[in-house]
């Protein structure tokens, strides 16, 4: 695995650096693909379902937003009930320099039914890093610290105990008109709970999978 992670942060610091782009939309369906745990992998879920991504850039600011609603099974431990996942996912950046952004985002998951697994909210700061591998190839990594998490079921984190990472990768087709999308997400939430007797370690981990196509105006 850090094999892997070392190779794209070389790949992404020796390629050439995105130049900004004008004013551009796009949007587009997506298939996700999700793994869910909660209280250190105890209660394990694995689903799939439908999404959709849009994205935006104008001079220095850029948005990406991503809607996903993901069917969870039972994988293993001791889980053994399905629920639906609706998610909404925001970030909006602001260029700084060279290949670095300026990141801020927003995340709701709210699970069906309620209780079954938790619904969250939370804000994310962090910053984007993204390069141009080719001709229309365009590879971005991000990173941040989520602050501010609520859960259906209480809890509470501490200041760097919830943190999401994240890699894209855009293919432009028909003179950038037709997009190949891909995007994975990954969510590590030290949750704490406390029921008079003290603080409970009850983490929250999640990581989201997301391709599709868009069109481009």
């Amino acid at each position: 695995m850090s094999r892997w992670a070392g190779l794209i942060v070389v790949i992404l610091f020796n390629s050439p650096t995105i130049e900004l782009s004008a004013q551009q939309f796009s949007v587009g369906p997506q298939i996700a693909f999700g793994d869910y745990r909660e209280t250190s992998a105890q209660l394990s879920y694995r689903g799939s379902g439908l999404g959709a991504k849009a994205s935006v850039v104008w001079k220095k600011f850029s948005a990406d937003v991503w809607l996903s609603k993901i069917k969870y099974k039972p994988s293993g431990g001791t889980a053994t009930n399905e629920f639906d996942a609706s998610e909404i996912d925001v970030l909006v950046r602001y260029y700084v320099a060279g290949a670095f952004s300026a990141e801020l985002g927003y995340l709701n998951r709210k699970a069906e039914p309620e209780f079954e697994a938790q619904s969250m909210g939370a804000m994310t700061v962090g910053a984007q890093m993204a390069h141009l591998l080719g001709p229309g190839v365009r590879m971005r990594l991000n990173g941040g610290v989520m602050f501010g998490s609520k859960f259906s079921g209480g809890g509470m984190v501490s200041e760097l105990g919830a943190v999401r990472l994240g890699l894209g990768l855009t293919v432009d087709a028909l003179r950038g008109r037709l997009r190949l999308t891909g995007d994975y997400d990954f969510q590590s939430v030290s949750r704490q709970t406390d029921d008079g007797s003290g603080a409970l370690s009850a983490p929250i981990q999640q990581s989201l999978g997301r391709i599709g196509l868009a069109i481009a105006f």
